[in-house]
């Protein structure tokens, strides 16, 4: 699929000098919107209203990688396939773009994660067909929801997505693991509390994993540690951090990296985790080859 927009807007409000602020990001594919816990004050930046659109469902999945007896963890976020191609799966071994199918190619041996990313008509018709044949080609995982804990993204009830579960990821049941609904790090109802409702919500949803996104200051490197490892100890099952960033300078995302790759690595429990995000200015320069960001990403 080809998503128009490559240009990443950030929109962020602080909400009191006691209470969280809220960062919203808007892309050329559905998503993501983060929240943000309290922080060093951040430098805020324009915002963007712009309304990105659907992806197509039109391509399968890319095959599993083989095993090599090492577990790599880290993965890619993506729109455009392109920009993936000067990463190996020495580096990274798995990679989703928020959306069932991708057009292009991922590196050879780097697994392609298929989404469902929201539970309205233009997200689940097709939805079937293609998780199936993305299990045929090799995919051994299917991801829930995004971020419906967040009305600007799949804007979910637990109960709406509970429902939906069971009609659209249920029946893939055994044939590939189940990853519950991406959360943001917000503060009740949303975050950990929406999950937890989703959860009693849905006691005969089959969930072999949780997904989890987390944005905050580059600085505040303890507050991540803290909040994916009580994630860890919480839901006893295995997490994926696919989606996480952090503000502030270069150097400091840069410092960042070097502390939070190490720390995800070693933290039992995580399995798969992913910045955000694969994009020029980002982890790649223009022509495709990793920029400092993402050197430090992949080396680490």
């Amino acid at each position: 699929m080809k998503f128009t927009a490559s240009l990443l807007a950030l929109a962020l409000l602080l909400a009191g000098s006691a209470d969280a602020a809220h960062v919203q990001r808007k892309h050329g594919r559905r998503g993501p919107s983060q929240i943000y816990t309290p922080t060093p004050t951040p430098t805020p930046a324009p915002s963007s209203s712009a309304v990105p659109p659907p992806p197509s469902q039109s391509s399968a999945a890319a095959p599993a990688p083989s095993s090599t007896g090492t577990t790599i963890k880290r993965g890619l976020s993506f729109n455009d396939a392109s920009l993936t191609s000067d990463f190996n799966s020495q580096q990274v071994s798995w990679a989703y773009n928020w959306a069932p199918s991708f057009e292009g190619n991922l590196p050879t041996g780097v697994e392609f994660f298929p989404m469902l990313w929201g539970a309205d008509s233009q997200h689940t018709d097709g939805w079937s067909d293609t998780a199936t044949a993305a299990i045929a080609n090799g995919a051994t995982y299917l991801l829930g929801f995004n971020e419906p804990d967040l009305s600007a993204q799949s804007n979910l009830t637990p109960e709406q997505a509970a429902s939906a579960w069971m009609q659209f990821m249920q029946p893939f049941a055994g044939k590939a693991k189940l990853i519950a609904p991406a959360i943001t790090n917000g503060g009740a109802p949303m975050g950990t509390a929406w999950l937890d409702s989703f959860i009693a919500a849905c006691p005969d949803c089959t969930i072999d994993g949780y997904a989890i996104h987390i944005y905050d200051s580059a600085t505040n490197v303890q507050y991540y540690q803290n909040y994916i490892s009580d994630a860890v100890t919480k839901y006893g099952k295995e997490i994926l951090v696919t989606e996480f960033g952090a503000t502030g300078s270069a150097s400091q995302q840069q410092e960042f990296l070097q502390q939070m790759v190490p720390f995800l690595d070693g933290l039992d429990g995580v399995s798969h985790y992913a910045w955000f995000m694969t994009a020029v200015g980002n982890l790649v320069n223009s022509d495709s080859s990793l920029s400092s960001l993402g050197e430090t990403y992949v080396s680490s």
